[in-house]
């Protein structure tokens, strides 16, 4: 039966889900040759069918080699894909002949089961590699396990599930199910292997099967507010595009002739561009997507009544135990309260459960591990990965690098020594990073980094080394840069690793490989602190003095 929550997340998906494609060499038509009720896919029926559910349906029925290469790309755009096993593709007259000749054996030769469908998805699996899709198997073979086995097989790393015919790669879900012959009654075909008899899916289960099974993997208050706002941009193309129209051209122009730095109106507009997005979400209150009752409901669903232990500051227990009930009840008065001072709302609610120094003492432990209240057990070994997570999203400025794209040398960015292993944070002011000559010779201003495994840190890289910000005056170093045709001082990709080379006598002198780059008030952050370092004021005084000023 499903959830609240579960419910809540369908109709989040439903709303973002718009596009269903299919590719089968045996599509039909009403009214057209004789048909195979097994193998043969109704595409009249097909599109009937999404069509009452508000979907987009396409069914591609592929005649040569380039026809796979065009749905690749189509694939690549679509929310679900529905790919047949067995394509069989006619890619001249003399293959044509051959077939008519021996049409078991040469069929056989020219066309192996599964090889399209593979390669499809294969390229499904390159494109969206850190992505999210549902490829579905639509076939009419039976060995549904054997063919689950073999995309396995084909994709390094993916798991599967045997018993649900079931391909995971990261985000990616490959389910393998079986045609109807979208008659009533049994299915004969399954009558040796019953077991798969809740494979076979008829044409108008297609578009709820599919929905539920896009919702397993979004069901999340991030990811339904993710949906929520891609589909809320999506239906608001028209307004957007109306804003930014084509009569704005001559006043941009004439503001990028005005400004002294031209490239500057580039930047303008991306900043007002995400700006608008800002706008229209908080406009068409996407945030509800998250609001209090939203979290009631992913509670019931996520949240197991258990019992923990209550820990000192170091992590450990009391001898004897101390425990309290974790239930929805208790994070949602943590959540909700309105009280402001933290450690106050901490304390408050859980010396009641033990007693004020163990819940002082509880308060210090939870300040770096306070997840462990908001998980269950079975998710404990997987705390620092969740965490870290997040907080990449909220310091990274790089969540998304497109392929061909390089990144250019500027405050925020930080960098890792070939030669000494050692981490740098550029804090050269952005304005001091561009408008560079190409090939002139510019100085870059970077603070070390130190790499740390327990204690305070700064932030986390995207292989999770933790970084501390070494603040002392006499710790900044100096680095010469050439400039780019562009401007900028732009990393060179070695080996699949960008990196940065600096400009000084000996062709042996230090490279530095990019490591991230941190969003812009992190960054300006560490530039203020650094800043106030300098400011200090250190005196030899009457030390009675000294402790008088407080």
């Amino acid at each position: 039966m499903s959830s609240l929550f579960f419910n809540k997340s369908k109709a989040v998906a439903d709303d973002f889900m718009q596009s269903v494609v299919f590719l089968d060499d045996r599509v039909y038509q009403r009214n057209g040759n004789e048909q195979d009720a097994i193998h043969d896919l109704d595409a009249f029926e097909l599109t009937k069918t999404f069509a009452a559910k508000k979907k987009i349906c396409a069914v591609y029925d592929p005649q040569s080699k380039s026809d796979i290469e065009n749905f690749k790309t189509i694939a690549s755009k679509a929310d679900v894909v529905v790919l047949d096993w067995f394509i069989e593709i006619e890619e001249n007259d003399a293959v044509v002949e051959n077939l008519e000749e021996d049409d078991e054996a040469d069929a056989e030769d020219q066309t192996v089961r599964g090889t399209y469908t593979k390669e499809i998805i294969e390229n499904i699996v390159k494109i969206n590699n850190d992505g999210l899709k549902v490829v579905l198997v639509y076939t009419g073979e039976t060995d549904l396990e054997g063919i689950a086995t073999e995309i396995h097989n084909t994709i390094p790393a993916s798991t599967l599930d045997t018993v649900n015919c079931q391909v995971d790669y990261k985000k990616i879900k490959i389910l393998v199910r079986a045609k109807s012959n979208n008659e009533d009654g049994e299915d004969n075909r399954f009558t040796h292997i019953p077991h798969l008899r809740d494979k076979v899916i008829k044409y108008e289960e297609l578009p709820e099967f599919l929905l539920s099974e896009f919702t397993k993997l979004t069901e999340g208050l991030l990811s339904n507010f993710a949906l929520k706002s891609l589909s809320t941009l999506r239906a608001n193309t028209s307004k957007i595009l109306g804003l930014y129209n084509k009569k704005l051209d001559h006043a941009y122009l004439e503001h990028k002739s005005a400004i002294p730095s031209t490239e500057d109106a580039e930047h303008l507009i991306i900043e007002i561009f995400k700006d608008s997005i800002g706008d229209l979400l908080h406009y068409k209150q996407v945030q509800n997507q998250i609001s209090k009752g939203i979290v009631k409901s992913w509670m019931n669903d996520k949240i197991d009544k258990v019992t923990l232990s209550f820990k000192k500051k170091d992590g450990t227990e009391y001898t004897p135990e101390a425990t309290f009930t974790r239930d929805k009840e208790l994070l949602l008065s943590l959540l909700y309260s309105e009280e402001q001072d933290v450690q106050k709302k901490y304390i408050d609610i859980f010396t009641p459960l033990a007693s004020k120094g163990k819940a002082e003492e509880f308060v210090k432990h939870l300040k770096l591990n306070n997840i462990e209240l908001f998980i269950n057990p079975s998710d404990l070994p997987n705390k620092a990965e969740l965490i870290s997570e997040f907080a990449k999203l909220t310091h990274h400025k790089n969540v998304f690098l497109p392929v061909g794209s390089k990144p250019i040398l500027t405050l925020g960015t930080v960098l890792k020594s070939k030669l000494t292993g050692n981490y740098l944070i550029c804090i050269q002011q952005k304005c001091d990073s561009v408008r560079i000559l190409s090939g002139e010779q510019r100085k870059f201003l970077f603070l070390p980094l130190e790499a740390v495994t327990t204690g305070n840190f700064n932030f986390i890289t995207h292989d999770n080394v933790k970084l501390k910000l070494g603040k002392k005056s006499y710790g900044i170093r100096t680095l010469k840069f050439a400039g780019a045709k562009d401007g900028v001082v732009k990393a060179v990709l070695l080996n699949g690793k960008f990196i940065f080379k600096q400009i000084y006598a000996n062709k042996t002198d230090e490279k530095f490989e990019w490591v991230l780059d941190l969003k812009d008030l992190h960054s300006q952050r560490i530039v203020a602190d650094y800043a106030a370092t300098l400011s200090r004021v250190g005196l030899d005084e009457s030390e009675w003095l000294r402790r008088s000023l407080g």
